[in-house]
């Protein structure tokens, strides 16, 4: 199992977690859950980093004088390349390193012998304080060292059976098949200026691009990467879906249910426009739809396209309820269970007792005895009842994470559901109690 320690990085002052098939992080504002989540998109997207380098080392040019390069000199080639690679990328994950305490580290454990650590090196003899300091095992050095300018390249590119093999040489040492798709806070802005997004993304420069976080990025640049598939809704993504799909039909047809209760309607790009398709016909476009619809529509479009593919993904969904109506949070919930189901990862991050409480539901469902199985399924489908062996539920508070699982019934603790009720009860206690004592002040 994947193992990630986080220290003193941004509000969590220390962090070890192991990493399941699906995780929920919950807690106050601020407390670092987005820290987590962006550090696991930093470690498990790095095979992916590998594949690019591997790819610009086979495409690379002939140097000019027309000779080879010194093997000798080069065959840590593709080792330096991703050092330097991870140096930029934590920058654009995280932020300036100068402001960071000198004893930071991020250590990401994907077997018992496949590691690699972040740390800083306060030291004159590199050129910024703080310098990024990359530690890599050593079979993940081997395998770079083996396998650099391992790959060939012809006019039409690398091949693709190359590729494959060196793909999936390098999922076995990390032991990591899921693509990440990860879908940041505050998406709304990029869906309400939908029509005008891609314009100002195509101004900008690499510069200006490099200066948006990188999971953002990789957010925005995949949605006006996948737009023009939906130009049909999505059952037109259906009508192309990959030959021997491994999703049922009833699979499908359960995630449209959903995605039509929450959405109120359904998806489609058409004429460069991003619309909410109602029943009868008509539609809204996306920049006049609500902010519950705006803020949800992409994490619903991505996990139905990814449900109609084979790889397994995983989903790194912050805060789904946003603008949600509870009762749409539990569809959301539901249908993110669903993806689980279906072969892919989760992690959310979340503020919601509606949606850990569906959650618990799920987690409760699966627990039932089978002779009342089929009296469950009537109230909550199977096909989205979570298995509590593969799920963890993390609290984030004062720079800590704790395991807020209740280890006897496998369900999320309620304490953490309702702390904010706590606080909230307390407040009128405190009023009751204060109106109960001025009522027995009064003199007759």
């Amino acid at each position: 199992m994947h193992k990630l320690v986080i220290h003193k990085l941004g509000p969590i002052e220390h962090c070890e977690m192991e990493c399941s098939h699906f995780m929920t992080l919950t807690g106050f504002q601020a407390s670092g859950k987005s820290t987590i989540a962006k550090a696991i998109y930093f470690f498990r997207t790095i095979k992916d980093d590998i594949i690019e380098l591997a790819k610009e080392q086979a495409l690379d040019l002939v140097p000019e004088n027309g000779l080879p390069e010194d093997q000798s000199e080069n065959r840590n080639g593709l080792r330096k390349k991703l050092e330097d690679c991870l140096r930029e990328k934590f920058l654009r994950t995280f932020g300036s390193a100068w402001g960071m305490s000198s004893d930071m580290y991020l250590e990401y454990c994907f077997t018992e012998t496949c590691t690699i650590r972040i740390s800083l090196v306060n030291d004159t003899g590199y050129t910024t304080p703080n310098y990024i300091w990359i530690t890599l095992s050593n079979d993940l050095k081997e395998f770079l060292w083996c396998h650099n300018r391992c790959l060939s390249a012809t006019v039409l590119g690398v091949p693709e059976e190359e590729l494959k093999k060196f793909r999936n040489q390098l999922y076995r040492l990390l032991d990591d098949p899921y693509m990440v798709v990860y879908v940041p806070a505050g998406r709304s802005m990029i869906t309400l200026l939908s029509q005008q997004i891609n314009y100002i993304y195509a101004k900008m420069d690499d510069t200006q691009k490099r200066l948006i976080d990188s999971c953002t990025r990789d957010y925005l640049e995949r949605i006006l990467r996948l737009k023009p598939e939906f130009s049909e809704g999505l059952k037109g993504l259906m009508v192309y879906r990959p030959g021997n799909g491994r999703v049922s039909p009833d699979i499908l047809e359960q995630a449209l249910i959903l995605i039509k209760k929450i959405l109120r309607g359904t998806y489609r790009y058409s004429n460069g426009e991003e619309q909410i398709v109602l029943d009868n016909g008509k539609y809204v476009k996306i920049n006049f739809s609500s902010s519950g619809q705006q803020e949800s529509v992409w994490i619903l479009n991505l996990l139905f396209y990814y449900l109609l593919h084979q790889n397994p993904v995983l989903f790194i969904i912050e805060e789904p309820e946003s603008h949600l109506f509870p009762e749409s949070q539990k569809y959301i919930t539901e249908l993110i269970a669903l993806a689980g189901n279906c072969k892919h990862s989760v992690l959310l991050t979340t503020h919601s007792p509606y949606v850990l409480g569906t959650l618990n539901n799920l987690l409760y469902a699966h627990t039932v005895q089978e002779n009342d199985r089929k009296a469950a399924e009537a109230i909550i489908p199977g096909s989205i009842w979570i298995d509590w062996k593969k799920f963890d539920s993390w609290f984030v508070q004062n720079g800590v994470i704790d395991n807020c699982m209740d280890g006897e019934i496998h369900m999320i603790q309620n304490e953490r559901i309702d702390e904010i009720s706590k606080v909230i009860n307390q407040d009128f206690d405190k009023l009751l109690e204060l109106e109960n004592t001025d009522e027995g002040s009064v003199v007759v």
